[in-house]
């Protein structure tokens, strides 16, 4: 090889590296809320955008009944005044997990980055079933459904709406 040669190879090995920690940063810290914008009638019923504080994620070790999760960040980024609605964002390390657990309001969850599995429980806890979610899967939770988590080789990244109990 001549030395032009030598120098490019060593420039494209330089980037490969620099893009692959890039990449490996992007995959093992939590991800940031960005803007919260909530639009309201403002004077003259003309709408106007308030920007809110967004919720940093917080890490979640255990969940209520003390069963242990792994590399999982959660935070409530909204809750709509007066409607019992709360916008949720999640990120769970890759080969995290979350366990088994439940929850007593319908939950709409949005896949934006990551794959593996969501484990589908009896009210024991045994497992009865699973499926692979993948980015851009809509999962929709009905009240007290047990399931749990195992992410696959990358960051799961996720956003969720806790909507108001169902009325009778």
């Amino acid at each position: 090889m001549n030395p032009e040669q030598i120098n490019r190879e060593e420039e494209m090995r330089g980037s490969v590296c620099a893009a692959a920690l890039l990449i490996a940063v992007a995959t093992t810290v939590p991800a940031c809320a960005g803007e919260i914008y909530v639009i309201e009638n403002g004077q003259g019923k003309k709408a106007v955008a308030v920007k809110k504080e967004a919720a940093a994620l917080a890490a979640v070790p255990a969940m209520p009944d003390g069963k242990p999760n792994q590399g999982f960040n959660y935070a409530k980024l909204y809750e709509l005044p007066g409607a019992n609605t709360h916008v949720m964002r999640g990120h769970v390390d890759a080969k995290g997990s979350i366990a088994v657990h439940e929850g007593p309001l319908p939950y709409i969850l949005y896949v934006i980055g990551g794959s593996g599995k969501l484990s589908l429980n009896d009210t024991g806890g045994a497992q009865i079933g699973e499926i692979t979610y993948k980015p851009d899967d809509v999962i929709v939770f009905q009240p007290n459904t047990p399931h749990g988590w195992t992410n696959g080789d990358s960051a799961f990244e996720f956003l969720g709406v806790e909507l108001p109990a169902p009325q009778k």
